[in-house]
């Protein structure tokens, strides 16, 4: 599995995390910019995700970061 640490330090939204995210990883073009379609990709393709200053985020979007961080553990 390969392993990728993303740092969203300066990450305001979900279009600001998957422009990040699509610079780091080769993300299909009919990508769904949502985390279904980002859990597709991530193990498809056997890719570990890991989140790093993710505290912008845990104040502007919570309900967004609360829902990858369950979903990336549950992808292990």
């Amino acid at each position: 599995m390969k392993e990728i640490t993303l740092d969203i330090d300066n990450v305001c939204s979900a279009d600001e995390f998957y422009d990040l995210l699509g610079k780091e990883i080769e993300l299909p073009a009919y990508f769904g910019r949502n985390l279904d379609a980002l859990y597709d990709v991530l193990t498809e393709q056997q890719i570990s995700l890991k989140l790093l200053n993710t505290e912008v985020m845990e104040t502007v979007a919570p309900k967004f970061i609360r829902k990858l961080n369950r979903m990336l553990e549950d992808i292990g």
